[in-house]
């Protein structure tokens, strides 16, 4: 949330509750730039920081074995038919077709 400073005076336990809570407070003054009030990190326990731990293969390679390639996927005939259906399919038509 965004208030003006003149409202954060006559506020701030309502702001510093909402900071506590985690909300995002900015504070704007006339020609300032605006403040951000927050919980300071050295304050935070580390593991609200942290990322929870997750085994690698949720992470990468979670559909391996589960998709084949042909042998063939990258080859320069198959890069010519995508490049075809892009440029003369239906989902792009070309311009000067009618």
């Amino acid at each position: 949330m965004q208030v003006s400073l003149e409202y954060a005076k006559e506020h701030l336990a309502d702001l510093v509750s909402a900071a506590y809570r985690g909300e995002e407070v900015e504070i704007a003054a006339p020609d300032q730039p605006a403040l951000r009030l927050g919980l300071a990190a050295s304050s935070v326990p580390d593991s609200a920081w942290s990322v929870p731990e997750r085994p690698r293969a949720e992470l990468f390679g979670s559909l391996a074995g589960k998709i084949e390639l042909a042998d063939d996927w990258d080859s320069p005939e198959t890069n010519d038919a995508i490049a075809d259906l892009f440029e003369n399919g239906e989902v792009f038509p070309d311009a000067t077709r009618p």
